[in-house]
């Protein structure tokens, strides 16, 4: 059993535990890449260990107004993992666990949100992984896209988006679901490992507006193997940097 890992940024840690998807990339580039602007209230759904909801509470710091982050997560243990790194988090007071099952949460959220963000599951059933909580945070039957466009439809205010981090395949699946609700992809950043290979990660936007669109690209890592200096600008305030790194 995996045992207790703490992950240590600049200005927070994330505990993780037995059953708890650990801290990866997708979930960084989700919290870094997001847009804020302007949101007075958000929404993590599927938030695991807690990490996007951290990162987009230590965004919104300095925002004229308070802005309040929520999360949701179908697992006990998540919940639990994540309330405690609110707690130990200097934005406590910001930072709220308030639900469970995304089909349950979204018909009776009693607010709205500008930003709704998920780093959902996306691996399909034939992918095994003994454990039931991990199963939970890594099988896309757990959080289906249709199920995530349908509550954002539901919970995003007039001028609210939806930010995800997918396979450009369920990614794909996500944009045709949310289009038939009226949320449109106006925001695509495709992502690399390195220049040249094929593209890993779809990071996107959907509003109810489809104008104006933007796309560009990503890569983590240079071709010679050191991060790009596009990711670290990206992720510059989060991540503690060594000296093998500068």
């Amino acid at each position: 059993m995996r045992e207790n890992v703490v992950f240590r940024f600049q200005r927070f840690e994330v505990h993780t535990g037995v059953g708890i998807h650990p801290v990866g990339t997708d979930g960084l580039l989700l919290g870094a890449w997001a847009s804020v602007a302007g949101a007075q209230r958000i929404l993590d759904i599927g938030t695991g260990s807690g990490l996007v909801a951290l990162m987009l509470a230590q965004r919104t710091e300095k925002a004229a107004a308070c802005v309040w982050v929520d999360a949701i997560d179908l697992s006990t243990a998540a919940r639990q993992c994540a309330a405690d790194n609110f707690r130990r988090s200097p934005w406590t007071e910001r930072l709220r666990v308030v639900g469970s099952h995304l089909a349950e949460f979204f018909p009776q959220a009693g607010c709205s949100y500008d930003v709704v963000v998920s780093n959902p599951p996306f691996h399909m059933e034939n992918t095994t992984v003994p454990d039931e909580q991990r199963r939970q945070s890594r099988h896309l039957r757990f959080l289906p896209v249709e199920l995530l466009a349908k509550a954002a439809n539901h919970l995003l205010s007039p001028a609210g988006r939806l930010c995800a981090v997918l396979p450009p395949a369920t990614g794909l699946l996500l944009a045709e679901e949310g289009a038939l609700r009226g949320l449109y992809l106006t925001r695509l950043t495709e992502v690399r490992g390195r220049p040249h290979k094929p593209v890993e990660r779809w990071l996107m936007q959907l509003e109810r507006s489809p104008y104006p669109f933007e796309r560009d690209s990503l890569e983590i890592y240079t071709p010679q193997g050191t991060y790009s200096p596009a990711y670290r600008a990206l992720t510059n305030d989060f991540l503690l940097w060594s000296k093998e790194t500068q």
